[in-house]
């Protein structure tokens, strides 16, 4: 793996935890990492894209979320490593 590639993927990481924060949009977001063309920023890209309502009309149940939680922490989580 290359230096470019480490640094792409915990920018992205970094990136992620912006944007579960609250600091980064969605848009400013995508805008950075939609287009990577590493697999592992795909799989974080596709979380995030298609991130599910939490409860309420169409949203999902509880045990869902924290499934969905669990998958884009891994996610980050690979990303770091």
């Amino acid at each position: 793996m290359t230096e470019e590639t480490i640094i792409h993927r915990r920018r992205a990481a970094e990136a992620a935890r912006a944007y579960l924060s609250g600091e980064l949009s969605w848009d400013q977001f995508m805008d950075l990492f939609a287009k990577s063309e590493d697999d592992l920023v795909g799989d974080l890209v596709t979380l995030v894209e298609h991130e599910p309502k939490r409860g309420g009309f169409l949203g999902v149940d509880e045990k869902r979320w924290v499934q969905y939680q669990a998958q884009l922490s891994s996610a980050i989580a690979a990303l770091e490593s």
